[in-house]
């Protein structure tokens, strides 16, 4: 098979290169005829070539390259999880440097060869050959600069020992490695606030981010990033091995499938990270099928067919089958699947929303009041609960490391005491199909008495998160309620003063100004 850059090359050219493409003697690293072949080709057209060789001695396929690169296949023919993939990769390096580069060492860790051999090539002929071998988490590389006198029966056997070593090694490691993942955020504007954001957001994941890009431009309807980014993005995936791409942009359907497709990376964007961390956080019955449902909701607009958007539905809560026309295509079927799941479980919750509404009322005719938290994300909104009320709800320095909301009875005095919730935390950029699906939730914001916004006065983006905390509210139709702003983390910003006199700085981590803020509360409820 030849594939690759093979425009402009002449037929005869291609003819000889696909006739690599036959058995060899298994006991040599590559056939000489075969190397020089290759090195004859890459002087003559300036482009990097590379082979695949099986353990049998069968080439499997050829690829053309540039005069830096060449996309490389991965044949895996392997036995088990824990072994390589019985091929080695042979490729020419026309400046006539025959080391291997780091993305070399990322291709042989990623497709887990049996070894990768860069051969230097200068006026035709091979110059020097750089070997190298999967070492458990490493790889160790051996030099030769005269490729006429190759240990081929030592260098085939080391694959049988390295392959032993990395199998010994992966088994014995009892340590759960994390996902990796390189972030992007192309803006017009200055992306840094944002990316860093992100970048809060994956480590709540738990996700391991090797590098941000930020591209200051207005996102391109292809790939969102330009083309010169995208080549660069690829590379940079390939150099640090990352499984996943995150955007920090909201991607159509199409744009996804051609990010992966260039990139041959997992891509997701910030809306579908937030849905992710809901998923992993929600424990509730309800929790989860909010979650389910945002992410479904989500999800059909950018379904194309590939089946690759629908990695998250698994559970689903469909049930019964259904029958499918002689005409469906499996797009169809896929679609029709997702929406039947949105109907039953839009039914799930709203039968929950039925139930909490009785509560509500009665709350309402038992005449006590409530009161709700608010806030951005990771400003303190868990902490200044259990500080009230010692609820032991989760305490993290991660965003939204509690999702479920908590309610717990207040006692002030003889015939005053009110019901305090905390709900879930707010965000920028805050995907609609998660306020759609968690309104039945949201709604104990609009229904309280008095509304306590919680903010983070040691955030250098304080005022734009309180901005998008009023947004939200005003979307919930929560306009007229009364609120206490409650600037938390007094103890990492000890200079901040509150000009509303209607707002308290307090540290709920360490008990400064609560009283004042109790007090507060009782003046507003009960005058």
């Amino acid at each position: 098979m030849l594939y690759g850059n093979t425009k402009g090359i002449k037929r005869t050219t291609l003819d000889t290169l696909e006739g690599l493409c036959a058995s060899y003697d298994k006991h040599v690293l590559i056939d000489r005829d075969v190397l020089a072949e290759i090195c004859r080709i890459t002087d003559k057209i300036n482009r990097e070539i590379c082979v695949y060789i099986s353990r049998n001695g069968m080439i499997l396929a050829v690829g053309v390259g540039d005069n830096a690169t060449v996309s490389l296949e991965n044949f895996n023919l392997k036995r088990g999880d824990k072994r390589f993939t019985s091929v080695r990769c042979v490729h020419t390096h026309p400046s006539g440097s025959g080391h291997l580069s780091d993305m070399d060492i990322s291709a042989l860790k990623s497709l887990r060869l049996d070894c990768m051999v860069a051969v230097g090539v200068d006026r035709g002929c091979p110059t020097d050959l750089e070997i190298g071998f999967i070492n458990t988490d490493k790889v160790d590389l051996f030099y030769f600069k005269n490729t006429l006198k190759l240990p081929d029966a030592a260098l085939l056997d080391k694959i049988t020992e390295y392959e032993k070593i990395s199998a010994a090694g992966a088994l014995s490691s009892t340590e759960v490695i994390p996902k990796t993942a390189i972030l992007v955020n192309v803006t017009p504007q200055n992306g840094e606030v944002e990316i860093a954001e992100l970048h809060r957001l994956a480590d709540t994941l738990g996700l391991n981010v090797l590098a941000e890009v930020i591209q200051k431009q207005q996102p391109d309807k292809g790939y969102c990033v330009g083309v010169g980014k995208l080549e660069e993005l690829k590379r940079l995936a390939q150099v640090k091995c990352a499984e996943f791409i995150i955007f920090n942009n909201q991607l159509t359907g199409s744009q996804l499938n051609n990010i992966e497709e260039a990139t041959g990376c997992k891509v997701i964007d910030r809306a579908m990270l937030i849905l992710e961390i809901f998923a992993a956080h929600a424990t509730s019955n309800e929790g989860k099928l909010q979650v389910e449902l945002a992410m479904l909701k989500y999800t059909l607009p950018k379904l194309l067919g590939q089946g690759k958007a629908l990695s998250r539905i698994g559970g689903g809560g469909a049930g019964g089958t259904a029958t499918r026309g002689s005409g469906e295509t499996k797009l169809e079927t896929d679609r029709r699947k997702i929406r039947r799941t949105i109907y039953e479980l839009s039914e799930k919750i709203e039968t929950l929303k039925k139930e909490r509404n009785l509560r509500r009322e009665r709350r309402i005719k038992s005449g006590i009041k409530t009161v709700a938290i608010v806030g951005y994300t990771n400003a303190g909104k868990s902490t200044l609960m259990n500080c009230f009320s010692k609820a032991g709800v989760l305490e993290a320095d991660k965003l939204f490391a509690t999702l479920d909301p908590v309610t717990r009875k207040i006692f002030v005095d003889i015939g005053k005491e009110y019901l305090l919730t905390d709900t879930v935390g707010f965000i920028d950029n805050l995907p609609h199909e998660f306020i759609d699906a968690f309104k039945s939730t949201l709604e104990e914001a609009a229904y309280a008495d008095l509304l306590l916004h919680v903010a983070d006065c040691s955030s250098p983006d304080l005022v734009r998160q309180e901005k998008v905390v009023h947004e939200v509210l005003a979307s919930l139709g929560v306009t007229d309620t009364p609120i206490i702003t409650v600037y938390n983390k007094e103890d990492m910003n000890e200079s901040f003063k509150a000009e509303n006199p209607d707002a308290v700085v307090i540290s709920a981590r360490t008990g400064e100004g609560i009283a004042e803020l109790k007090a507060l509360i009782a003046k507003k409820l009960f005058n």
